[in-house]
């Protein structure tokens, strides 16, 4: 007999990027600031990333942390009711919503 794929769901508004804002220093050699501002990138969404790591910690994907969107599928499982199959890319939010709203 055929074991069901897991479900996950996750609201869509989580599958986002959110600002990440860091204050930084820039020390010369001596240790005198040479440049100090806020730094502003993105991440994903809290909630998101939340998923993600329960994802990681079920066997589900193997997260890749040194760079974006290297994370791979291990188990298949359905998202949001998209499927995810086993050697499949897990990306980032982003990612993942637009492939969500390509296949509606």
């Amino acid at each position: 007999m055929k074991t069901p794929i897991k479900q996950f769901k996750l609201k869509n508004e989580y599958f986002c990027s959110v600002q990440d804002v860091k204050y930084a220093l820039l020390h010369d050699m001596s240790g005198k600031i040479v440049l100090q501002g806020n730094s502003v990138g993105v991440k994903d969404h809290p909630e998101f990333t939340k998923l993600r790591n329960r994802l990681s910690k079920m066997g589900y994907i193997l997260m890749e942390t040194s760079y974006w969107n290297g994370d791979i599928v291990l188990k298949p499982f359905k998202l949001n009711k998209v499927n995810f199959k086993k050697g499949e890319q897990f990306a980032c939010a982003d990612a993942i919503n637009i492939k969500m709203n390509s296949l509606k």
